[in-house]
């Protein structure tokens, strides 16, 4: 009887170098313009995501020493077995088969043909799987069954899918072919035996150890393309993150310190042109106040950006009276009505007055810097003001809205603007619901700033820590 022998190792995988995620740095600083914060979502062009993975495909590195001892360890095995005579008949009896010479010349090359199993397996397949199954019909070497056991796992393991495939279907075609010629020829019980243990151990083992090693591996490159998929996303989103941040620094360094310094440089240099020494002297203390209030806020600011505390807001000087100030400071005549239920949390929700104070703080900023007399700032508090289409409570009664209105004269520019603070205003009305539009109005001589805004804030992305908070909101009588 034919007796078999399963390889004492293990074929070794090829190793990938598995590519490292990169962390995007920070953009070069540049003037970051208002953006609409987006909630990142699932995977999207916009953002990488883990969806749908793709398995790598095995590789085909070069032959290295190990697959040249494997090689040379096979051979050694040829040559010991065939001096100690150990051997069968084969299969197709002794009257057919090729004595020891042939038999150790033929093993000898299908040794030599595992020297490709990593790196063209279909060749082991062809010449190792074809020279070992010669043998084990009409040779009878025992390196034969060890051959072909390798020359059958090697393609389903480091070839590719469809030579996995193909080696697959191959097998068991051979295998169901030589079962069904032992019974059908022989009719021997004890020779269908034979050819069954020798077909499950020679074939059946290889491609079954072979598939589950593969799917281990292919399981392995999906766990560590998920794993990098997902560090990319961390990483896209700890940039958006950061850009997020920038922008509303550099939304705050606008709204608030540059409206201070806008008043320090219009009350310098109107008192230089004075002649009366008490109005200078107003002006002058009026631009001192300003420059303190910028400090106090610019050092809050600081404080918050070297702070480890989750959360901690910036403290602003800002609020109405401040901005009715820098507005009379502009023009002395300047009509400011501002309803008194704008500072009532139960009418207005905390984070739209947050964003309508900011709006006329840009709007303010702009008209001291480039407007002139007459300025008219309005805000009122009512039902029906606001555009954003929300319900009250009740259901179906219009809820209450803000609106704010500012106009002045248009004036010579002295300086180019950047354009961020104009184009803030829509950003900051829409992150509440609302809308806010700034330009010149049908006379072409007059500047007018409108915003409209819910009393309750009508997008989720109200509750976003975008906002200093407010401070000082007495309102002037």
């Amino acid at each position: 009887m034919p007796a078999t022998t399963v390889p004492a190792h293990v074929p070794e995988e090829p190793t990938r170098p598995s590519a490292a995620g990169r962390v995007p740095g920070p953009a070069h600083p540049r003037t970051p313009g208002p953006a609409h914060p987006r909630t990142p979502g699932p995977a999207h062009p916009h953002m990488p995501g883990p969806a749908h993975p793709r398995t790598p495909g095995p590789a085909h590195p070069r032959i290295e020493a190990r697959d040249v001892l494997i090689a040379l360890a096979y051979a050694a095995i040829v040559v010991v077995l065939a001096l100690s005579g150990v051997r069968n008949s084969g299969f197709i009896g002794p009257q057919l088969s090729w004595g020891t010479p042939v038999s150790l010349s033929l093993m000898l090359l299908a040794a030599a043909g595992t020297l490709w199993r990593r790196r063209a397996p279909g060749v082991t397949l062809a010449v190792t799987g074809a020279l070992s199954l010669a043998e084990v019909l009409a040779g009878g070497q025992i390196t034969a069954y060890i051959l072909l056991f390798e020359a059958l796992f090697s393609p389903v393991v480091h070839g590719s899918r469809r030579l996995a495939r193909a080696t697959t279907v191959v097998a068991i075609i051979l295998s169901t072919l030589s079962t069904l010629v032992a019974a059908v020829i022989t009719g021997s019980v004890e020779l269908v035996f034979v050819v069954l243990t020798v077909v499950t151990l020679v074939a059946i083992t290889p491609l079954l150890w072979g598939w589950e090693v593969r799917h281990h591996r292919d399981a392995r490159h999906t766990a560590e393309a998920l794993a990098r998929a997902e560090h990319d996303l961390a990483a896209s989103r700890s940039a958006r993150a950061v850009e997020g941040e920038r922008r509303r620094i550099a939304h705050d360094l606008h709204d608030v310190i540059a409206g201070h310094l806008s008043a320090v440089s219009l009350h310098t240099s109107l008192a230089s042109g004075l002649a009366d020494q008490a109005a200078r002297d107003r002006s002058l203390a009026t631009a001192r106040d300003s420059a303190k209030a910028a400090l106090r806020d610019l050092q809050s600011m600081i404080s918050v950006l070297t702070t480890e505390e989750q959360g901690t807001l910036p403290q602003a000087t800002l609020g109405w009276d401040a901005l009715a100030e820098r507005l009379r400071g502009r023009d002395p005549r300047a009509t400011v009505l501002i309803d008194q239920a704008v500072t009532d949390p139960e009418r207005v929700e905390p984070s739209v007055q947050a964003a309508l104070l900011r709006i006329a703080a840009e709007a303010v900023t702009n008209a001291v810097r480039h407007g002139q007399a007459p300025i008219t700032l309005q805000v009122k508090v009512g039902s029906g003001l606001s555009r954003s289409g929300s319900v009250g409570a009740a259901g179906g009664a219009a809820a209450d809205g803000v609106r704010l209105v500012l106009e002045n004269r248009i004036g010579e520019r002295a300086e180019p603007g950047t354009g961020l603070g104009v184009s803030a205003l829509s950003h900051r009305a829409a992150v509440v619901g609302g809308t806010a539009t700034s330009g010149p109005t049908g006379t072409a001589h007059t500047w007018r700033v409108e915003a409209q805004l819910p009393a309750r804030a009508a997008s989720p992305l109200a509750h976003l820590p975008d906002q200093p908070r407010q401070t000082d909101q007495e309102i002037p009588a």
